[in-house]
């Protein structure tokens, strides 16, 4: 089950605006870039299902817990992470093709995705290298990514 501390970085992440709340529109924009598809409607209608106090379509942070294991099923039995799965993810930041992740590949990726403040982006992207590159050599191979992922998956549940 995810951390109490890593949904609430996902929440900050999510609330663009600085309104106290996350909207559909924020969920919905960041469950997309994350490859997990959801009509706009069909997620305000879970949220709606789901208590929100309100009827304005955005969550407090107690409220989007719920819905956060909701959508990402942060339940450890779902083998989301085998290793034809995280192969695919891997080629995916592994865009020069030689089978290592340098800190420029993560950053591009993302970059697209706009999941680290674009002035972050350095900074954030050495320090993910730095934390899983287990052999120090600046890069990740596969099973240092496979590492990274492993402790991620209670944040995101890629």
């Amino acid at each position: 089950m995810a951390d109490l501390n890593e949904i609430r970085r996902v929440y900050q992440l999510l609330e663009t605006n600085a309104d106290g709340a996350v909207t559909v529109h924020e969920i919905c924009r960041f469950t997309n870039k994350l490859g997990i598809v959801m009509a706009e409607e069909d997620l305000r209608l879970m949220v709606r299902n789901k208590g929100a106090d309100d009827c304005s379509d955005s969550l407090q942070f107690e409220e989007f817990v719920e819905l956060y294991h909701f959508i990402f099923n942060c339940e450890q039995d779902k083998d989301i992470y085998e290793s034809e799965d995280l192969m695919e993810a891997f080629k995916i930041f592994d865009e020069n093709k030689d089978g290592y992740i340098s800190c420029e590949e993560l950053q591009r990726v993302l970059s697209r995705l706009e999941l680290i403040p674009h002035s972050q982006q350095p900074q954030e992207c050495e320090k993910m290298i730095c934390r899983f590159d287990s052999d120090c050599n600046g890069v990740l191979d596969f099973s240092e990514f496979k590492c990274m992922m492993s402790a991620t998956v209670s944040m995101i549940s890629l």
